[in-house]
């Protein structure tokens, strides 16, 4: 497995690559790896010749400072990981490598599919997210980018993107990795207490409930809303973001429960933010 962290390293492999006709398979991580980035990696294996992964903690798609000194980081740990799953090259840059301070920042925003959701409680998260994602893009030259379903949200601002703006390359979505009580894996887990990873069990039985409670007839989003609310702050030390029912393509909210519908939260488990989604489709 390779491993750079230099600009000029990378593009060297990459067009060496390129050179010899293969296709390149990418997924963008934060790093302390799991089970669910690993889905991204062997999925990427099928689909094409080289896997890149890239482990970089995003400073700009923080807007809470205390998140971003708290974000696990785990680089030896990630790098014996991906080596033992045949990743063929890591991509390890710096700040300063990705930031340069002799660069002016350019601001991506894709405005209607931010407004809701993660957009609407993070102002400023996507910007950063698209800024670091297209530069990525430009550097590994990837045929497909994998995207984890579990940040619906990003897969689809990312999606949008990479349509408007040409970019040679497929976007393909994987689904969500869960551990054994159906918790979304997420880099934030190993945060969770004791007592907070009994709490954080409830979102998966939310996400039961709420598909029980539409089968069994209820069309009214508000009351549904109402009752897994009520549902969740059982919880311990448990504070809900957001929790909202959305249109899975515009991301907009619907106003009637009918089609398919995105049931997408976010809750504060002690200081841990956790989010999750469902898409459940609507009996008629």
């Amino acid at each position: 497995m390779i491993v750079v962290s230099d600009i000029i390293e990378l593009k060297n492999q990459i067009t060496s690559w390129k050179r010899d006709g293969l296709s390149i398979g990418f997924s963008p991580t934060m790093g302390s790896l799991h089970a669910g980035h690993m889905d991204l990696v062997e999925t990427s294996k099928k689909q094409t010749d080289k896997t890149v992964v890239s482990i970089f903690v995003n400073p700009t798609q923080f807007n809470d400072p205390k998140d971003f000194e708290n974000y696990p980081i785990n680089t030896n740990t990630d790098l014996k990981l991906c080596e033992e799953k045949g990743v063929d090259l890591v991509f390890l840059p710096d700040v300063k490598t990705m930031y340069p301070e002799t660069k002016t920042p350019i601001l991506l925003s894709i405005p209607e599919l931010q407004k809701n959701l993660c957009g609407r409680t993070r102002p400023g998260h996507f910007e950063g997210v698209l800024q670091i994602v297209s530069k990525l893009f430009h550097l590994t030259e990837p045929t497909k980018a994998f995207f984890g379903l579990k940040d619906y949200q990003q897969f689809r601002v990312i999606s949008a993107m990479v349509e408007n703006l040409n970019f040679p390359l497929e976007i393909v979505g994987v689904p969500t990795k869960r551990e054994s009580d159906g918790l979304a894996m997420s880099s934030r887990n190993v945060r969770l207490s004791e007592k907070h990873r009994e709490t954080a069990s409830l979102i998966p039985r939310m996400f039961a409930l709420a598909k029980k409670t539409i089968l069994g007839g209820e069309r009214d989003i508000h009351l549904l809303k109402e009752i897994l609310r009520d549902f969740l702050l059982t919880g311990v030390s448990l504070r809900i973001d957001y929790l909202e029912v959305v249109d899975p393509i515009d991301l907009q909210s619907k106003e009637k429960l009918s089609g398919e519908v995105l049931l997408a939260l976010a809750v504060f488990v002690g200081e841990v933010r956790l989010i999750d989604n469902q898409i459940i489709p609507i009996p008629n």
